[in-house]
């Protein structure tokens, strides 16, 4: 039992987390390897099954889920809960709580809004993660699922369904994001927490890069979201041209066959 408890409260690290160290970048290009794959096989994860495409995501949302349900019993059970830590109000946790919930329920809309906060929420804590120490930690594991694993979920969620993007969408995410900072910002403040990092920057962050002390976190946070969320909607505009051509063949051929028949 004692083993378990250390699992989970890590009072002892044992093999310590670096900052861009080999298992640090290792977790990182596992991501960008994950991601490119689902990129360049976009076409043959479209062509899927659809109860194939279901089963993959569905199997993946409950593992989600799982971690969660582990992440908010685990604290209580052995007693080290801290409501300024434990609570599941960081934007990572909400914007997956959001896809798993899509996921199950078949939900496809909301995934135009949990594209974008995938990107948005993991991208930074996958770059640049607070954790004493790796394998012999839960909070590892936790962070891993929550962020990597849903990063590349809700990329392959995209190709797999096909549901198509516009900058509507793009604004709606926007808007989501800025109505959790400011719902946070009061709670933040009375409760003397940072959940969404809108109260300041994480330390391990600012011990990188001081020069970002002088800045508002808030502007931070509404910075990095946008070129996130600019960037990410690049790769989406193609992709909506390519969805266009494809709904487009059959018309042509369509054309192609009618012209025949009347020269005929």
């Amino acid at each position: 039992m004692k083993y378990i408890r250390e699992f989970f409260v890590n009072e002892h690290p044992f093999i310590p987390y670096k900052p861009f160290g080999f298992i640090h970048l290792t977790c990182i290009l596992s991501v960008v390897i994950a991601l490119i794959i689902i990129y360049v096989k976009r076409n043959k994860i479209s062509d899927l099954p659809e109860k194939t495409k279901r089963y993959i995501l569905k199997t993946i949302a409950i593992i989600m889920l799982i971690n969660m349900i582990i992440y908010n019993i685990a604290p209580h059970l052995f007693g080290y809960f801290d409501y300024k830590i434990h609570l599941p109000f960081q934007l990572c946790f909400i914007s997956g709580y959001i896809f798993m919930f899509a996921i199950l329920f078949e939900k496809d809309n909301l995934l135009k809004l949990t594209l974008f906060l995938s990107f948005i929420g993991p991208i930074p804590a996958i770059l640049w993660p607070d954790l004493p120490s790796t394998f012999d930690d839960f909070n590892f594991w936790k962070y891993f699922i929550s962020h990597h694993v849903f990063i590349c979920a809700s990329f392959f969620s995209y190709f797999a369904l096909n549901y198509k993007i516009e900058r509507k969408h793009i604004i709606g995410a926007f808007l989501f994001t800025n109505l959790l900072v400011f719902i946070m910002m009061p709670f933040n403040h009375i409760f003397n927490m940072n959940y969404i990092y809108s109260s300041e920057i994480p330390a391990n962050i600012i011990e990188m890069y001081p020069w970002l002390s002088n800045l508002p976190a808030f502007l931070v946070i509404e910075i990095t979201g946008l070129i996130i969320a600019i960037l990410l909607y690049q790769l989406i505009r193609k992709r909506n041209k390519e969805l266009n051509n494809q709904a487009s063949l059959p018309e042509k051929r369509i054309t192609k066959k009618t012209s025949r028949i009347k020269k005929a």
